[in-house]
């Protein structure tokens, strides 16, 4: 073993060697394309139609609201990677930073937020695929992203980085001959592209209104906090990862609310929307072209691949943390294929669970839990460093060490409550499951009880 002294720390993080560790090869551009991999530029096409119902034809407002509450979230993520560069991301802080059995809990959380993401994106991609391609059922295209995704992960995080690349220049492709469509159609027509009824329209105006699409919008950036899954296989320090979370949601949001002010305008009144769904769809049936609506789909299509590609990869690192502690069960999900430097096992279970769920399970259900998830994770994310950095270590920054995650938390938890009644009931049995199983290991499991004394000689 060979240690990393973490900044802003006083604390030392082992890795393991590089003959059985990951291969440390991603550039900060890399984690920055790894992360609009996730959170998909043409994402604000697809939520468009349910966002601006939600807020009563404030979706623009909805986004900068929502990211301004997820900068906080965003923040504390950045100072994580700082303490702590290494795989396994919010499991990795709480165990480190607050308590080992914390660490599980939150990483149990955020394992429903990963397992379930493959599942959402492999559905949606199929789903619009089987509406352009109806002769191919769905299940069938189901196997067709995921198998081509599988082999692209277990073959190397170089290869995946770069596949990612070509799909994430093709959404931002999508997202520029938009805006260039919808600008040129408003400028030739007689509507103005400075337009302040877009943001801000008193007779419609409702606060509640607004902060309900702010939670849907959050859902968006669900997924920037996957970057911090590759610390361990990046050549720069937590700092730069911590701006490169920053930078993908600075410029993610400049996307969505570009491409949600122009749909603003060429819809003109929300209340014409008959289904949220499809909304956008109408939109582009303004501006007029077969090519245009056709295109548009097939990013979508490529939006969700992206995704899969991603997420598979950021949950199999988060097993792999988990493992290689030992709290799940360290020969398998701890194991690296000595030749492509992966998690090959976690990969592939990974993979199957998400073809049989995206076969299975509702959309609806699985977004819920996503968000569930995630936002659990967020949350124990914003915990770790309060207590990291300003009671542990001792840094009396009120501002930068207590108040902003503090916001953090409590923006997680309004969200987390506001999700529905199944969601919650599903959400909190799985951790119900979690924390059975974290009682059974400590009772029963003498490598985990020695694993667990070890973290708390560290942690104290």
């Amino acid at each position: 073993m060979y240690i990393i002294e973490t900044q802003k720390s006083n604390e030392s993080v082992p890795i393991a060697p590089s003959t059985t560790g990951l291969k440390r090869t991603l550039k900060m551009w890399d984690l920055v394309i790894f992360g609009f991999g996730f959170m998909a530029p043409v994402a604000a096409m697809s939520l468009f139609g349910i966002i601006t119902l939600a807020s009563q034809g404030h979706s623009v407002l909805s986004y900068i609201i929502g990211f301004v509450a997820m900068l906080f979230t965003a923040y504390s993520f950045g100072k994580m990677v700082e303490a702590y560069p290494v795989a396994g991301s919010t499991y990795t802080y709480a165990q480190r930073a607050l308590h080992p059995k914390l660490g599980f809990i939150a990483g149990w959380g955020m394992i429903l937020d990963y397992l379930l993401i493959p599942m959402l994106t492999f559905l949606i991609s199929a789903n619009f695929t089987n509406a352009l391609v109806p002769s191919i059922p769905i299940w069938a295209w189901i196997l067709i992203f995921a198998l081509p995704i599988t082999i692209v992960n277990i073959i190397g995080i170089e290869i995946a980085a770069k596949v990612n690349s070509i799909l994430v220049l093709l959404m931002v492709i999508a997202v520029f001959t938009f805006v260039i469509s919808a600008s040129q159609y408003i400028v030739k027509g007689n509507l103005s592209l400075i337009q302040f009824n877009a943001l801000y329209n008193p007779g419609t105006f409702s606060s509640g209104a607004v902060i309900s699409g702010a939670a849907i919008v959050i859902v968006a950036y669900l997924g920037f906090d996957a970057i911090t899954t590759l610390a361990e296989e990046t050549n720069i320090g937590g700092g730069k990862i911590g701006t490169a979370i920053m930078f993908t949601c600075i410029i993610q949001t400049i996307f969505y609310i570009s491409v949600t002010y122009l749909a603003v305008i060429l819809l003109g009144n929300y209340l014409s929307i008959q289904n949220p769904d499809t909304a956008f769809f109408n939109v582009l049936d303004i501006i007029g072209g077969l090519f245009l609506q056709t295109f548009i789909t097939l990013m979508i299509i490529v939006s969700g691949v992206a995704s899969a590609l991603v997420s598979q990869s950021a949950t199999s690192r988060l097993l792999l943390g988990m493992g290689r502690d030992n709290v799940i069960p360290i020969k398998f999900f701890g194991y690296i294929h000595p030749k492509y430097k992966t998690p090959v096992n976690n990969i592939l279970l990974v993979s199957i669970l998400g073809i049989i769920g995206a076969v299975l399970m509702n959309m609806k259900l699985v977004s819920d839990l996503v968000s569930f998830g995630g936002l659990l994770g967020f949350t124990f994310v914003n915990i770790s460093v309060i207590n990291h950095y300003y009671f542990k270590n001792k840094q009396r920054s009120i501002f930068k060490f207590l108040i902003v995650p503090l916001i953090g938390i409590l923006v997680c938890l309004y969200i987390l409550w506001g999700l529905s009644i199944t969601g919650k009931v599903v959400g909190f049995t799985w951790m119900g499951i979690g924390f059975i199983y974290l009682m059974a290991r400590s009772a029963y499991s003498k490598e985990f009880k020695k694993h667990q004394t070890k973290a708390d000689q560290q942690i104290s």
